[in-house]
């Protein structure tokens, strides 16, 4: 008999039930009939749900359970992480995630670029701007120009901020520091890491993930002191 590449919804409710006690398949059904998760069909009419469906089912009963949201509200973050950004809120859930994580520089799923306004809600000419200030790249793929799954991720970021009053020509700074601190990383790292083997590579992950979480923290405690000199009743 062929091994199934899928589980029912039943076999769901039993893969998640440890974390969510309360969970039963009406509820799974209910999250379905809301549009939060959308699983194939059999020829029957039965509910298949890959890694992937599951993955959702988990992300929304998450979101319920440690952050108490709406699903209306809920149903809006899912479409944001469609559309390639991670929430504020799932960020946790996604590191935490058994799915296995790229290294920083490796290639990624890309989006074309004709697509960027449809995916992303992105107009086209906002990447074109964050293009010409080289904080995105456009690249050749097999069926066109393309951005990869960083640029997507920067390109949001980007967007985000423009409801600050900042555009792209005052980001051309943080391209240059990050350029400046990979190329540090790689100073330091690389004699050790020269000979990839599956376990050098897997520690060579797990340090550059490290190092960007403390020199993350870095930054933003030196972004606190500076500040405070201008807004000390505040920090």
């Amino acid at each position: 008999m062929a091994r199934r590449d899928y589980l029912t919804i039943g076999e769901v409710v039993d893969k998640l039930s440890a974390t969510y006690t309360d969970l039963s398949i009406s509820k799974v059904r209910f999250l379905e009939e809301e549009g939060l998760v959308s699983p194939e069909r059999t020829a029957g009419g039965y509910r298949k749900f890959t890694q992937a469906d599951v993955a959702r089912v988990d992300l929304v009963l998450r979101l319920q359970k440690e952050h108490f949201l709406p699903l209306a509200v809920i149903r809006e973050k899912l479409k944001d992480y469609d559309r390639g950004k991670v929430p504020v809120e799932l960020r946790p859930a996604v590191s935490g995630s058994s799915e296995a994580v790229a290294l920083p520089f490796e290639d990624t799923e890309s989006v074309k670029l004709e697509d960027v306004p449809s995916v992303l809600g992105l107009p086209k000419s906002f990447i074109d701007e964050l293009t010409e200030f080289g904080l995105v790249t456009v690249v050749q793929g097999t069926e066109g120009e393309e951005l990869s799954k960083s640029d997507v991720q920067v390109a949001h970021a980007c967007w985000d901020l423009r409801r600050f009053g900042i555009e792209p020509r005052h980001l051309r700074m943080y391209e240059t520091l990050a350029e400046r601190e990979a190329a540090f990383f790689s100073q330091i790292l690389m004699p050790a890491f020269r000979h990839r083997t599956p376990e050098t590579r897997q520690k060579l992950k797990d340090t550059l993930q490290e190092l960007m979480m403390l020199t993350g923290d870095l930054k933003t405690q030196l972004l606190r002191r500076a500040l405070g000199t201008t807004f000390e009743d505040l920090m």
